[in-house]
């Protein structure tokens, strides 16, 4: 749905437009719900249950942000434009320490996607040029052995494979 709310915002205007991931942060715990009361009858051990439902989680996370990444790149504007999308990364922007660690599951993701790139209609990986992401950076992620450290170094090792994200300081 976030996509095709940024195409139709593209088709009616001129320039960029920036959506934050923290937006989408939320729909996991929603997700997490979801999959633990679907589960919870017929998986008994707690420890399995919560494995079989991060699992699921994880997969679910995965497929929605390849969801985002290749619905922007094949959207055009009334122009015949790709719409210039960047997504913002501010794990500060999350409401509570849940929303956080959803959002950073999310942050991660994007990261692991980007590095990859996508196919092109040769089935050779390349870098795409949108949505372009920028990655906030902040007291829990700027200092080694601070809570998201290794997702700072996951973006700087994203930065040196495939130019992406921008930094932005919080300060």
């Amino acid at each position: 749905i976030a996509t095709q709310i940024m195409a139709q915002i593209a088709g009616g205007q001129y320039g960029g437009q920036t959506s934050s991931l923290s937006h989408l942060a939320p729909y996991v715990r929603k997700s997490k719900e979801r999959y633990y009361n679907l589960l919870k009858d017929s998986i008994t051990s707690i420890d399995d249950l919560n494995k079989a439902v991060d699992k699921l989680l994880k997969k679910e996370v995965a497929s929605g942000v390849q969801t985002i990444q290749y619905q922007i790149q094949t959207l055009a504007t009334a122009n015949g434009q790709s719409p210039f999308v960047s997504l913002f990364m501010y794990l500060n922007e999350a409401k509570d320490e849940q929303t956080k660690a959803d959002l950073a599951a999310i942050i991660e993701e994007m990261l692991h996607q980007r590095i990859q790139g996508v196919k092109n209609e040769k089935g050779v990986y390349i870098t795409p040029a949108f949505p372009k992401l920028i990655y906030v950076l902040e007291e829990d992620n700027i200092r080694e052995g601070s809570k998201y450290w290794e997702l700072t170094k996951l973006a700087a090792k994203c930065t040196a494979k495939r130019m992406v994200p921008d930094y932005i300081s919080e300060k």
